[in-house]
């Protein structure tokens, strides 16, 4: 009798073992469970995260005007100089009518040319003047900047704030329409003009610049 004692006791302890067991692992993994709850819940939350910037449109080059050194036919006053559309060199990547072209620009803006500048003066002007100007003349000196991309020549105020920190203040970039009729500029002759070269100008109401100008 007491041996089926004794072998129902080992059957209901072989029973009981796995319950045991099962339960002693269902509570680690809960405990488990409930740490990793608690470290998620004390982590700072994740920054938000910032779209990139989207890419800005690259500017297509263009085309810009340019003026060029008429030769002198000896009647120019001393230290003066003129340039016009007309002037040497007159190879231009896009002319018009085989001159400068100010209606969509004449030479590609990858082109590295001095900046034609303009300071007014005020001081006495030509017989004949109409306006501040007689037969291109205008009342003050022009100067011609170091070279530089047209492409760098983002806007107006780009060139005449090159003008400016080479020359000094009121120094501006010349304009196509600056002597009567457009077309070309004498003044007096302030800074050395570089031979066989263009000069970057601006026009004022046509899209023949480098920041407005179609490639």
């Amino acid at each position: 009798m007491k041996r089926i004692w004794l072998l129902l006791a080992v059957l209901l302890v072989l029973l009981l073992i796995p319950q045991l067991i099962k339960k002693g692992m269902d509570e680690r993994a809960a405990l488990s469970a409930k740490v990793e709850l608690q470290q998620i819940s004390s982590q700072p939350p994740a920054p938000p995260v910032t779209p990139a910037p989207a890419a800005e449109a690259v500017r297509p080059i263009g085309f810009g005007l340019t003026f060029a050194l008429v030769p002198s036919d000896g009647k120019q006053p001393p230290n003066t100089v003129g340039l016009n559309c007309h002037g040497e060199p007159r190879q231009l990547d896009r002319p018009h009518q085989a001159s400068c072209n100010p209606y969509r620009g004449d030479t590609s803006c990858r082109t590295v040319l001095p900046v034609l500048c303009i300071k007014t003066t005020g001081a006495a002007k030509p017989e004949g003047v109409v306006d501040g100007v007689y037969q291109g003349w205008v009342s003050g000196s022009l100067a011609a900047t170091e070279p530089v991309m047209g492409a760098v020549l983002e806007s107006l105020d780009v060139a005449t704030a090159r003008c400016a920190a080479e020359f000094g203040p009121g120094w501006r970039m010349a304009e196509f329409h600056g002597g009567q009729g457009g077309w070309g500029l004498q003044g007096d002759k302030g800074s050395d003009f570089s031979s066989n070269t263009r000069f970057w100008v601006h026009i004022n109401d046509q899209p023949g610049n480098c920041w407005d100008s179609e490639p």
